[in-house]
């Protein structure tokens, strides 16, 4: 049986964020889970999102309270059903 090496633990939980890619008007999306590092969203059109594209997402965090947070992240996943986002530390650059 596989090991989970995952850095931090998933949690099956699906809250709506808004995500901004580039330029580009903000859009809600669904997520399927939620860390601590990133979160994995469901869409029907993943290849609108190309990987390494840094995207700004806006939600209420259920891990913090539900308290609103923005972030920015990586997209470092595609899936037939969505995108995996890995958050960064805009400070790391």
């Amino acid at each position: 049986m596989a090991e989970n090496n995952r850095r931090y633990a998933r949690h099956d939980i699906q809250i709506d964020v808004s995500l901004a890619l580039a330029e580009n008007e903000p859009q809600t999306m669904r997520t399927r889970d939620v860390s601590e590092g990133g979160m994995f969203l469901i869409t029907n059109a993943p290849s609108d999102f190309p990987l390494g594209e840094m995207v700004h997402i806006q939600y209420n965090n259920p891990l913090d309270n539900n308290a609103e947070t923005e972030v920015d992240a990586i997209i470092v996943r595609l899936s037939i059903d969505g995108v995996g986002v890995a958050f960064i530390a805009m400070d790391a650059f």
